[in-house]
């Protein structure tokens, strides 16, 4: 995955905060079309062949952020202002969350094998006697693929004493877990919908910024800017995404707009004990393994790909669920945003529908620039909801949801937990098996993100400097038989 701290990142982010400052300056319409040109100046020195290309990616990434379909509603003769004209009387975005930009794809070379100059040509020639296809040769002192032959093991580079051989992977399909991202006939990427779980892997994964989510933010604005009663639900994960504290962070979100801010730990203290007694019931019926609930993309997974696992997966609805269902209860009238880590959560609030939105914490941060808020000058609100759920808020982290369900399970036997830390290609593999050769475990808590939603798709800050500012707490191993897959 991509460091975060790069410049598509920073272009993403100032391109948001120009468009929200434009919106609430009540003059986006007028002046959206100027933004890429504003954005890159003629006498920039342009990263691309061109500045005109800038500019037109500049473009591409405003319609995403309008919740524009690229692939099938781009028009290049249609002007920006009559695309905000458009989503202005629109709700939100309909299916499917990403979306891809062919102008933007630098349609990358196939991914291959190659021998670098750092070849010694060694008497041992690990890499020749390792090949299953005989497709390297030695000439001139060196090695060399034939790639016609060559099936992409990697056994070569692996057995090479020096380094020598080179993986030049295509990004955004080594990342892709379920092959759902491959390049087309024409080199430019193209997403498998029917395959997609909205992992966001694919996003984080590309270097040229070539697929990107369909933003749900110009909706949440038009709320707060309406003066709508609209609840800001936070996910465990955003402790540590801003320089300040939580009780900053909520009242950053009030200086916002927002009306009320509830904190979806509260809703992981329901999950979590749903979730302790149906494992209780397992476990004295003899069923078998049960696996958490609460990963969006992982129920895409399943829903998807690996449908034998519908039965083991668990029944409760996931923290979000449950304190949407709670902001309801406060105000039967309110609008429901949650602001998290994930794009899989858009495909989880469609299906709840007790979610109005979802924004990332990306997208939080462009709304705090927009709005010339910094969290570190805010004073603290006291909200007066943080002493019971405390240990929840580590759902955010690998082992926090199994942490926090056996910490409400008390049996007299021991409990066996699988947790399985991200999931790649060699993971998905994996849980393929698990149809004929059950998971040797009673709970199996899956987090798509290695790291857990700390390191989702949508965050501000790398898992490291987010664990620093959460004060480095670490979840709990649950149990001493945990024990990891990866």
């Amino acid at each position: 995955m991509l460091e975060l701290n790069n410049q598509y990142t920073l272009m993403k982010r100032q391109v948001h905060a120009e468009v929200l400052k434009e919106f609430f300056a009540g003059t986006l319409k007028e002046n959206v079309d100027k933004l890429p040109i504003r954005i890159i100046p003629k006498q920039r020195v342009p990263n691309r062949c061109c500045i005109y290309k800038e500019r037109a990616m500049v473009r591409y990434r405003i319609m995403a952020l309008l919740g524009i379909n690229i692939e099938t509603d781009d028009d290049e003769l249609k002007s920006l202002s009559e695309y905000v004209e458009e989503v202005m009387q629109k709700d939100k975005p309909a299916a499917p969350i990403m979306t891809t930009i062919s102008t933007a794809c630098s349609s990358c070379p196939p991914d291959r094998y190659l021998i670098s100059d750092a070849c010694r040509g060694c008497f041992a020639r690990p890499c020749l006697a390792n090949c299953p296809k005989d497709c390297i040769t030695f000439a001139g002192g060196q090695a060399h693929i034939d790639e016609s032959r060559c099936i992409r093991c990697g056994k070569c580079k692996e057995v090479c004493p020096f380094h020598a051989v080179v993986h030049i992977p295509v990004p955004c399909e080594e990342a892709c877990p379920v092959n759902a991202v491959k390049k087309n006939e024409e080199g430019y990427v193209e997403i498998d919908y029917q395959k997609c779980i909205s992992c966001g892997r694919c996003a984080m994964s590309c270097p040229f910024g070539a697929i990107v989510e369909r933003s749900a933010l110009i909706p949440v604005v038009k709320m707060l800017a309406k003066e709508e009663h609209v609840t800001a639900l936070i996910a465990p994960a955003i402790e540590g995404q801003f320089p300040g504290t939580l009780s900053q962070i909520k009242a950053a979100l009030l200086a916002a707009g927002f009306s009320s801010v509830l904190e979806v730990s509260e809703g992981a203290e329901t999950t979590s004990l749903h979730e302790a007694e149906e494992l209780a019931e397992r476990k004295a019926r003899g069923k078998g393994y049960m696996t958490t609930s609460c990963c969006p993309a992982y129920m895409e997974l399943v829903d998807k790909h690996l449908p034998f696992l519908d039965e083991r997966r668990s029944s409760a609805l996931s923290p979000m669920g449950y304190i949407a269902l709670k902001a309801k209860e406060l105000n039967p009238a309110t609008k429901s945003v949650f602001i998290g880590p994930c794009l899989a959560k858009k495909v989880e609030a469609v299906r709840l529908k007790t979610i109005d939105a979802v924004i990332t914490f990306s997208e939080l941060a462009s709304l705090f620039i927009a709005k010339n808020i910094d969290v570190r000058e805010m004073e603290g609100a006291d909200l007066g909801d943080t002493a019971s759920f405390e240990d929840c808020r580590q759902f955010a982290l690998s082992g926090g949801v199994a942490s926090c369900v056996l910490s409400r399970f008390a049996p007299s036997h021991e409990v066996q937990v699988l947790p399985v830390n991200g999931v790649d290609k060699k993971m998905f593999r994996t849980m393929k098996i698990w149809e004929k050769r059950p998971a040797e475990a009673d709970l199996v808590e899956v987090m798509c993100c290695e790291g857990g939603c700390i390191n989702g798709p949508g965050v501000v800050v790398k898992p490291s400097v987010a664990m620093k500012l959460r004060g480095g707490n670490k979840a709990a191993a649950p149990v001493k038989a945990m024990r990891s897959v990866l």
